[in-house]
């Protein structure tokens, strides 16, 4: 009876310290105002610091069931301005933002909303997780910052209407599949001000994570010395810049010809003869390395013949075709005259 007792007691303190270790995104604070608790944020269900489990949950979009835009404010945020989320366990602003030991990574996503609110696919523009000089998490630094964690926002994307999902992964049951804690709540904003050239990749949420993800699935308590945030990397401002013109299928042909070596280093379009000679090639459009490898390869022209093949044959045959049609005159019609003058000389004698 009294192990009953005990057991019901353990259970009890397992429940105040979890209903105090849950939060929620609680305020926003934009240009140095602090906003009204829920303002510009989608809203809270009944158990608004509870988090959600699973990442196949509907849930982990926003953790709401509401998802119009028209039921909350929009927040106006100059784009390449900072704002600032506020995370805290209550629903006042003197409550610490998490449970100390709710060790995990804190991320920030971008979305465009569609015209009946909804999200078309995320880009993520913030995370931290581990730092493992300090040994110290996100959330320490959180807890330290009394909940405020300071968000980016992107200088070059597009105007428009977007939703910011601030997120919060506990890890404290992680050890299990499906034990990762999210706390996540969806801002709504209105961003402007940017040069709006930028196109960020998009994941879809759900879909970015799952279950056996390293930094969804990870062990707390078995000496760890590293941690792998979960989902794609960070978009910063010009990055998409930087990297599309190098992407596979963009500038092909500009790319292919600087790394293909032939024109620059194979010899074969300065040295060959063909190219500067024949006379074909320098009459015919511009094409990619690849299509220049191929000229004068043999390999090449016998496995795959092309009409440009055929024409660097043409180029190469001229000056052979000559030779059998100009030098074979004089040994075949001399020895022929000699030979009827001897037969004429043969018969005379004769007579």
């Amino acid at each position: 009876m009294a192990g009953f007792h005990i057991k019901q007691i353990v259970l009890l303190l397992l429940l105040v310290c979890c209903a105090h270790a849950h939060t929620h995104i609680r305020n926003l604070i934009i240009d140095g105002k602090t906003l009204e608790r829920g303002q510009c944020i989608r809203p809270y269900e009944s158990h608004f610091n509870y988090p959600v489990k699973g990442v196949d949950n509907e849930q982990i979009v926003c953790r709401t069931t509401s998802m119009s835009a028209s039921s909350t404010d929009m927040c106006d945020v100059k784009a390449g301005s900072t704002m600032t989320i506020e995370f805290h366990e209550e629903e006042d602003s003197g409550s610490r933002a998490i449970e100390g030991k709710h060790y995990g990574p804190c991320i920030a996503y971008l979305s465009k909303m569609t015209s009946d609110g909804q999200p078309s696919g995320w880009f993520k523009i913030f995370e931290q997780g581990y730092d493992s000089s300090s040994k110290k998490w996100c959330i320490d630094t959180l807890n330290a910052n009394d909940g405020k964690l300071d968000i980016e926002i992107p200088g070059d994307i597009e105007d428009g209407d977007y939703l910011l999902r601030g997120e919060i992964i506990a890890l404290h049951l992680a050890e299990k599949k499906g034990g990762a804690e999210f706390y996540n709540n969806c801002v709504q904003l209105t961003i402007s001000g940017g040069s709006g050239t930028a196109t960020p990749e998009l994941v879809q949420i759900p879909g970015v994570y799952a279950e056996d993800d390293p930094g969804i699935y990870f062990n707390l308590y078995d000496g760890y010395k590293s941690y792998s945030i979960p989902g794609p990397k960070v978009y910063k401002a010009g990055s998409v810049a930087a990297v599309n013109p190098k992407a596979p299928g963009n500038g092909d042909t500009e790319s292919s010809s600087s790394a293909g070596g032939e024109d620059d280093n194979g010899g074969e379009d300065d040295n060959g003869g063909e190219d500067d000679n024949g006379g074909e090639d320098n009459n015919e459009p511009t094409t990619s390395s690849s299509s220049r490898k191929g000229n004068g390869s043999p390999p090449d022209d016998d496995a795959n013949p092309s009409p440009t093949d055929d024409d660097d044959s043409k180029s190469s045959s001229p000056a052979a075709s000559t030779k059998p049609t100009s030098s074979p005159k004089p040994p075949c019609t001399r020895p022929r005259r000699r030979r009827r003058n001897v037969d004429a000389r043969r018969r005379i004698a004769e007579l």
